[in-house]
């Protein structure tokens, strides 16, 4: 790490800093819930929703033949069920174990399937899930399922942790190098991983390149690590070959990293920060024209 060039006196300095002011956090507020994600799911199904709705309003013995009506007439109500049980159906079919016959049952979910076989299996699933005694404590489905919905949504914040923290990053960097440079998220056109294709199987794009003119001028990957692990320490293994690979170019290379996690894997990232010029946390990117001198 050229560490002098970003005002520190020793290696050692430069490394104090770094885990000194690393993030506690990316979180922001887009970081809960997806709301229009969320939105998107149920309103989906608006129709076969207020469908279904009219089971809260039945006695329990009611609502199986009920719900067996409104399966014949309107099949795709079939698709919200598992949704129900908070499960995702990307075959669309459920496998579960059946004690009564010792073996496992398939229940499909597919419109287009349903005949008087599968909606008496559906509604037998339906009876033994709890979903029928749910439409009995519950006013509204819909509102429920936004809540199911949102549920299932923290699942997904790991995933929208990395997408945040290189949101963060692509905002400062182009707010701090204004509009001498032009820069570029995820650069179909510019790809240091075609150089490296043996590693990484297949050309990926860069979170940021920085282009003067139609030049390109810098490179920049970001992630950030709430937790200890092995992917983190690929990357920090990864890394040096890429800045090599980077040099080669002509290009600069740039990690900015970040997170608590990495104070409990020091020893690869300060291999990394010895063999590459340029490794920064969030808040050292702030002098990230001194990459571009």
């Amino acid at each position: 790490m050229r560490y002098k060039e970003f005002g520190f006196k020793s290696f050692g300095e430069y490394i104090e800093h770094f885990f000194n002011t690393l993030l506690p956090t990316n979180k922001t507020y887009e970081y809960f819930v997806d709301w229009a994600k969320v939105k998107a799911s149920v309103q989906k199904y608006l129709n076969e929703v207020s469908l279904i709705n009219s089971l809260t309003r039945l006695k329990r013995e009611q609502r199986i033949m009920h719900l067996k009506r409104l399966l014949a007439e309107y099949p795709r109500i079939i698709e919200v069920i598992p949704m129900l049980i908070a499960e995702r159906t990307k075959s669309g079919k459920i496998d579960i174990y059946d004690p009564e016959f010792d073996d496992f049952i398939d229940f499909d979910f597919h419109p287009s399937q349903v005949n008087d076989d599968i909606i008496s299996k559906i509604s037998k699933f339906c009876d033994k899930t709890g979903i029928i005694d749910l439409f009995g404590q519950i006013k509204d489905v819909h509102d429920y399922l936004v809540g199911v919905e949102t549920g299932l949504d923290s699942n997904a914040r790991k995933n929208r942790s990395g997408d945040i923290f290189q949101n963060m990053v692509q905002e400062k960097v182009r707010r701090l190098l204004h509009s001498r440079y032009s820069i570029v998220n995820n650069d179909p056109n510019f790809s240091l991983y075609k150089k490296l294709a043996k590693r990484y199987g297949k050309a990926k794009t860069h979170d940021i390149v920085v282009y003067e003119g139609n030049k390109p001028l810098l490179v920049i990957e970001c992630n950030f690590y709430n937790v200890s692990g092995s992917k983190p320490i690929s990357i920090a293994e990864s890394y040096p070959e890429m800045s090599r690979v980077a040099k080669q170019c002509g290009v600069e290379f740039l990690w900015v990293t970040d997170g608590p996690a990495w104070h409990k894997m020091k020893e690869p990232l300060l291999r990394a920060m010895k063999e590459m010029d340029w490794v920064v946390n969030f808040k050292m990117l702030r002098n990230i024209r001194v990459v571009l001198k």
